[in-house]
């Protein structure tokens, strides 16, 4: 997103090396060291994009987002949660997610669609037909549409944003998140 510091040059010429995803080998042990200590929730990715997720196993099987989330579930963390931009969600990542059973996957959406596509279009497709707002919409369609297939209730769908991409209109933010199936709304001041 255009407003991340985690595309900036500073911050990208900060990281070392070019393994920029967490190995699996270390994720998996982070999650087992938290279930082993009573970790009670989890969280995924609160800057980044969790949906992103890609590594390989120790037999060179690509692990990815849904299966970060299935593992922390399988391992007993009662609360299982991340934050993502929605984007990159298609109908097969939208299933896994449903079927690792998180509790909650909380979408940023910052204001309705005109709103949203000024603030959060990736820069690489600024100036293009992209539509932002419709990629994540569908996208939080997508996760109602496999909890309802599979007769489940989680995870439960969340959006936040900053309160000045709502100020002219919250009532109908909220109404229309409502209208695409999400269960928690919330709205946070705008800290730079």
């Amino acid at each position: 997103c255009t407003m991340c510091y985690t595309i900036t040059d500073k911050f990208q010429n900060s990281i070392v090396g070019a393994q920029r995803m967490m190995p699996w080998k270390i994720v998996k042990s982070i999650i087992d060291d938290a279930a082993n200590e009573g970790v009670m929730c989890t969280s995924f990715s609160w800057r980044g994009e969790s949906t992103m997720y890609r590594s390989k196993d120790e037999n060179g099987n690509i692990v990815t987002f849904p299966d970060v989330l299935k593992y922390a579930v399988d391992k007993g963390i009662l609360e299982v949660n991340s934050l993502t931009h929605g984007q990159l969600i298609d109908e097969e990542m939208a299933e896994a997610i449903v079927l690792a059973q998180p509790s909650w996957i909380s979408f940023s959406i910052d204001g309705l669609e005109e709103e949203y596509n000024k603030i959060r279009t990736p820069a690489n497709k600024l100036g293009t037909s992209y539509n932002a707002f419709e990629r994540v919409v569908q996208s939080i369609k997508l996760i109602n549409k496999y909890k309802s297939k599979h007769k489940l209730t989680r995870p439960q769908v969340r959006t936040n944003t900053i309160f000045p991409a709502i100020q002219k209109n919250p009532e109908e933010y909220k109404k229309f998140m409502e209208s695409i199936g999400v269960d928690l709304i919330t709205v946070n001041e705008i800290v730079d």
